[in-house]
């Protein structure tokens, strides 16, 4: 008999807990696709076989620019990419070097993926150098992340609001 009234509980209970879990804080459905551009901030992505050269200097209208291949060469647009799927190594072929990055970025990294249903490619990451400059306004960056940082060497970061041309973004205090 408890069990019986427990049941239309218990399925109530799950269907909060579902609801809840599929929704954002304003109360808008959850979106895992992509996350939201960020203004640049003289981080790019390429896809082979462009590289930064290719394509000339990134527009600095473009919230996160992509040098990738289009009809007539190399070329920049906004990282459009809402699906990613890993790919061997073997299927992109020869991985990029640093060469492929824009002078005065660090390279970061290849990776070897579909995005958007295509053939596998090589993806490379260029990031801006460390900013120097603490953000005047410390609400700039809106609220801190809870998340840990683990440097290379292992031991303990942190995050600091910097600034970045125009903006404040969070920055890891170390490498």
């Amino acid at each position: 008999m408890l069990a019986r009234r427990a049941l239309p509980s218990l399925f109530g209970l799950l269907f909060l807990l579902a609801a809840c879990g599929s929704s954002l804080p304003d109360g808008g459905p959850a979106q895992s696709i992509h996350p939201q551009p960020q203004p640049n901030d003289g981080g790019v992505r390429i896809t082979a076989p462009c590289t930064a050269t290719a394509c000339g200097a990134a527009p600095s209208n473009l919230g996160s620019p992509r040098c990738k291949p289009e009809a007539a060469g190399c070329g920049w647009s906004d990282d459009t990419a809402v699906s990613f799927r890993q790919c061997a190594e073997s299927e992109c072929g020869a991985a990029p070097g640093a060469d492929v990055c824009p002078a005065g970025t660090t390279f970061r990294g290849n990776t070897c993926g579909s995005e958007n249903e295509s053939v596998c490619t090589w993806s490379t990451a260029c990031a801006p150098p460390p900013s120097t400059v603490p953000c005047r306004d410390a609400e700039g960056c809106g609220g801190k992340p809870e998340l840990g940082v683990i440097c290379s060497d292992g031991s303990a970061g942190d995050l600091v609001c910097m600034q970045f041309a125009s903006r404040c973004a969070w920055q890891r205090t170390c490498e």
